[in-house]
């Protein structure tokens, strides 16, 4: 059952819950969402009006922590988990924090009893068939309470109560969304019919191959289309912006400090030190003073083969890994599990190598106050780099995983031509520095930019009046008597579309329009229609046949709709607040 519990989530022990688990836990999450004035020097970033504070992101970050290693199945964590973690718990913080305020203005809580109830009323569906907690072909409540009373297994069940106390207060929300539309039978009704009619039709259609002589435009109709049509050509504000970045990397110092390290930890071994004193001396992992028990399929290639040539009670000389230098002591072997104790030291950049970029960065930004940009980019041995330009004030950061993107938008928004912002952002590769390069107001667009443009425009315009006159003399024929089949045979260039199947209004609409789909749509069987007119060309529609089918239902259609309207209000709702984030203002 143990094995089996680490793949599914069950629930939490009962004295767990009643003891530690409930009372940190809850108090973490109370911490976390309880709003603190702010404090001058003492908070790390703002999200709308609540200001977080270094408290509520140590303890974000503790949480973020331990449940990076839960769902990856990590113990040892690398630098470039570390900065996903730090990526993660601010995206936490900024996603809690606004839910915290829908949920408050909706009255939406979740209490602990609640939260307990639940657990013992609903077991995992994954659950619900295993053998042991069976009797007689049934599920067994009191066997499975025996399973949550199991304090062996608190450490996993800990995954499920957290999500439960996330999840539950936002299904909540989420229902009372769903509750709140109602789609009425008319509504149902008409969208059904759309849906589940299915049409045969013969269309005629005049587009611009009826034309037979291109005429083109002259400069005095393309300047007096582009003078009645200027609204046609408004462009939105226009923001360029330039980046240079100071990088973060390892140098070979670093790993030379790393590889010293583990080699004084190794001479304190040979010296006779106990093993748990090294790891408290040197290890950047939390000591443990008994051996954490690994699945040999989940350990590392190097530290695999170390073990392998170990005999219990015995370590190992230093070794590189992924993830830093370390010594390894084997305690147990158990089938196909080994229980092992270990001192690890990253390489990591240099407090002093961190500081010297902070320096660098910081003296760049402030000589950018009195002396030109690109000089200084040149002079630091730098690459100025142009980012997409920024349209009618909206920004896309992503592909440089920046702590904070929103603080970048708002300046770039409000910013002077060739300013540089005061502080740098923090990224996955290092510290960038913003320039905002150049603005172009918004504006109608200069004739001459948008000439061939026009010219197109008008020589469609003219093309237009060519093929709707050749269909409105069309349908005057098809009034008096002529068929479609007929009139195209004896009219080279109108094409025939003879007989189509539309499997409701939507196929319609993809295949040939919206203005085709409508005019479809009141059509019986035996009746036409035009002239149907796009900005492609003009249509003459017969509908040959008319089916009423019985696709979706109508509770379908009324689950589909609320589901819809639900997940709009949503996205309106989350709308994510203006957001400040410091945290790496107090290093610079």
């Amino acid at each position: 059952m143990r094995k089996r519990a680490r793949v599914v989530m069950i629930v939490v022990a009962v004295a767990f819950i009643a003891g530690f688990l409930m009372s940190e836990l809850w108090r973490m999450l109370a911490v976390r969402r309880t709003s603190r004035g702010p404090q001058r020097r003492s908070y790390v970033g703002q999200v709308g009006k609540h200001i977080i504070t270094y408290d509520e992101y140590r303890n974000a970050t503790s949480y973020i922590t331990d449940k990076y290693k839960s769902d990856n199945q990590l113990r040892d964590l690398s630098d470039q988990d570390y900065a996903s973690i730090e990526n993660q718990t601010w995206q936490f913080l900024v996603s809690e924090l606004t839910w915290a305020k829908v949920l408050k203005n909706a009255n939406i809580r979740v209490t602990q009893d609640e939260v307990f109830e639940i657990m013992k009323a609903n077991p995992p569906e994954e659950l619900r068939d295993r053998p042991e907690l069976m009797t007689d072909g049934k599920f067994d409540q009191e066997k499975y309470l025996k399973v949550m009373n199991a304090p062996e297994n608190r450490a996993i069940f800990s995954k499920y109560f957290r999500d439960l106390v996330d999840m539950l207060p936002k299904e909540k929300f989420r229902i009372d969304i769903l509750a709140s539309y109602r789609v009425t039978q008319g509504e149902a009704q008409e969208a059904l019919k759309d849906a589940n009619t299915v049409w045969k039709a013969t269309s005629l259609y005049f587009g611009p191959q009826v034309v037979k002589e291109k005429a083109e435009p002259t400069d005095v109709e393309v300047r007096t289309y582009y003078d009645k049509h200027k609204d046609d050509f408004l462009v939105k504000e226009t923001r360029q912006l330039r980046y240079v970045l100071f990088p973060l990397a390892t140098t070979p110092q670093d790993s030379q400090a790393a590889k010293d390290v583990i080699d004084h930890a190794y001479a304190q071994l040979k010296a006779g030190e106990t093993f748990n004193v090294a790891m408290l001396d040197f290890s950047d992992l939390e000591a443990e003073t008994s051996g954490t028990l690994f699945a040999k399929s989940r350990l590392d290639p190097s530290t695999d083969s170390i073990l392998g040539k170990l005999k219990p009670g015995s370590y190992s000389p230093p070794f590189l890994t992924t993830y830093g230098w370390q010594i390894v002591v084997l305690d147990s072997i158990r089938r196909e599990s080994v229980a092992l104790r270990r001192v690890l030291v990253r390489v990591k950049q240099s407090a002093e190598m961190q500081a010297t970029i902070r320096d660098s960065v910081r003296g760049f930004i402030d000589k950018c106050a009195t002396e030109n940009f690109d000089t200084l980019v040149t002079r630091f041995g730098l690459t100025a780099v142009r980012m997409r330009p920024m349209v009618g004030g909206e920004a896309d950061f992503a592909s440089l995983s920046l702590e904070g993107p929103s603080q970048l938008t708002e300046w770039a928004r409000h910013a002077k031509a060739g300013t540089v912002m005061e502080t740098s952002m923090r990224g996955r590769d290092g510290y960038y520095v913003f320039q905002l390069a150049q603005v172009s107001p918004a504006g109608v667009q200069p004739f001459e930019k948008v000439k061939p443009a026009l010219s197109f425009r008008v020589r469609q315009e003219k093309e237009k009046a060519v093929w709707l006159a050749k269909a409105n003399a069309a349908l005057a024929e098809v009034k008096a008597g002529k068929a479609l089949e007929q009139y195209a045979q004896e009219n080279p260039g109108v094409e025939l579309m003879a007989s189509e199947t539309y499997s409701g209004l939507t196929d319609a609409r993809r295949r040939r329009g919206p203005e085709f789909a409508g005019a479809l749509s009141d059509l019986s069987a035996g009746e036409k229609c035009g002239v149907i007119e796009t900005n492609w060309g003009a249509y003459i529609i017969r509908c040959d046949e008319r089916t009423e089918g019985k696709g979706m239902t109508a509770d379908e259609y009324t689950q589909q709709r609320q589901q819809q309207v639900a997940q709009d209000l949503m996205g309106e709702y989350l709308k994510e607040p203006e957001v400040k984030d410091y945290r790496d203002a107090m290093g610079n």
